[in-house]
């Protein structure tokens, strides 16, 4: 779709579902998101003489690897209301709307989200000194946000049913190997096989599932000279664990290089020490460790699926091409934390 006709099929939507005249204006692209097309643009409102600027986040072609857009704004609007740093949502429709995939507006958030940027430029050293801080305060209230909002309904639909303690963490595991098995292609990846059915039998329970982000990580934050200024990206998320969060942040690839384990940024105990100073629960050490070599797990299969996106030829994207490389150097990260796992049970021994 040609900008101008995006931007005037914009207009339409907010002046009908704002209920006043909008002109939108300097529409354009935002790198990044392999999921979704990413637009900024100047809303400007003639009868008030206001003007704000916008972004609009829509599905990608071919959508993304789960929810919706719609759900993602009813996401951000928990949010918000509970207190997490984000962007204040506006409107949100399907693909009914005619803009081309299922879509919502939010505010523009101040600041970038460039990981090597925060992680090497002297312009962001006092960025580095305040983001564990920040980190440990966001999950601490993301894992506030009322599981039973009724406009958060989705997530109980799909949350797996069935007494077993363990369930939550199982169906995630179990959903990501659906997602290896068919972006794989009938290709061997032994070690994420291998990788998998550990998972599977040292699965925690979980006895108070709470909302988890599902893709809380440096890269997804933004950021300006004195710290966070909004989390960003809410599509994966779903009822779980609350460590999950916290192990995902300390992936392998989203240090970016850097040598510290959380985001480049910090030692882990730091980030638990500030999540729990923010209200967060004691984390118990081997359950970080657990959902650390999920998140790396996880990260492998997406690199297989996005892959996989590139060479079905569903969306020729050298972006998507590069993450499907990257399986590779995080089944190194796996292995290694597998034999750190191995020598710590034999240390207990």
């Amino acid at each position: 779709m040609a900008d101008a006709d995006l931007e005037r099929k914009l207009e339409d939507q907010l002046g009908r579902r704002l209920g006043c005249a909008v002109a939108v204006s300097s529409l354009e692209p935002l790198a990044g998101g392999a999921s979704c097309r990413i637009y900024s643009f100047q809303a400007d409102f003639p009868d008030t003489g206001g003007s704000r600027e916008l972004v609009l986040r829509m599905d990608a072609d071919g959508g993304s690897l789960e929810g919706d857009r719609t759900e993602e704004f009813a996401l951000l609007g928990a949010a918000h209301r509970t207190g997490v740093t984000v962007p204040e949502p506006l409107v949100a429709g399907d693909a009914e709307a005619g803009l081309g995939g299922s879509f919502f507006v939010m505010e523009r958030a101040a600041g970038e989200a460039i990981a090597r940027r925060l992680l090497r430029d002297d312009t962001y050293a006092a960025t580095r000194a305040a983001l564990p801080a920040d980190l440990g305060r966001e999950l601490a209230h993301i894992h506030r946000i009322d599981a039973g909002d009724p406009s958060l309904s989705f997530l109980a639909d799909r949350a797996p049913g069935g007494d077993d303690p363990r369930r939550f963490a199982l169906e995630e595991i179990a959903r990501y190997r659906r997602t290896l098995d068919l972006a794989g292609q009938g290709r061997p990846y032994p070690l994420l096989e291998l990788t998998a059915r550990w998972l599977e039998l040292n699965a925690p329970p979980i006895e108070r599932p709470v909302v988890v982000h599902g893709d809380f990580r440096i890269g997804n934050v933004m950021f300006d000279d004195t710290g966070l200024t909004a989390v960003l990206d809410w599509e994966l998320a779903h009822l779980g664990d609350p460590v999950e969060d916290l192990g995902w942040l300390c992936v392998w690839a989203w240090r970016f290089g850097a040598p510290k384990p959380v985001g480049g940024l910090c030692e882990r105990d730091e980030l638990l020490e500030h999540y729990r100073r923010a209200g967060g629960a004691e984390v118990d050490r081997t359950r970080l460790r657990y959902w650390e070599l999920y998140g790396n797990w996880k990260w492998a299969v997406i690199c297989v699926m996005q892959g996989a996106r590139h060479d079905a030829g569903s969306r020729r994207d050298l972006e998507l091409a590069a993450i499907g490389r990257r399986v590779a150097e995080t089944e190194w990260e796996i292995l290694a934390l597998l034999d750190e796992i191995e020598a710590s049970e034999a240390d207990r021994d």
